[in-house]
């Protein structure tokens, strides 16, 4: 499976998760306004996002996994 491949199916995976369409996922995502994209997320789940993008080191812990880099790299074409 390609990377572009792996990308589109956890994009996919987490626009149900989320429960908001993948091109309105990825759109927040590359317009930076998670705003939208949170408020349709379980509380817990909203906290836990919040928290990790509050957390300077755990963010960049995060953005540095390959699954991140992977979509960062999708998303920035």
């Amino acid at each position: 499976m390609s990377d572009n491949e792996k990308i589109n199916k956890l994009a996919s995976q987490l626009s149900k998760k989320m429960n908001i369409p993948k091109d309105q996922l990825i759109s927040a995502i590359q317009s930076g306004n998670l705003d939208n994209m949170l408020k349709n997320m379980s509380t817990s789940d909203n906290e836990k996002i919040r928290s990790l993008l509050g957390d300077e080191e755990r963010a960049k812990k995060f953005l540095a996994t390959p699954q991140a880099q992977a979509i960062i790299k999708k998303l920035m074409g």
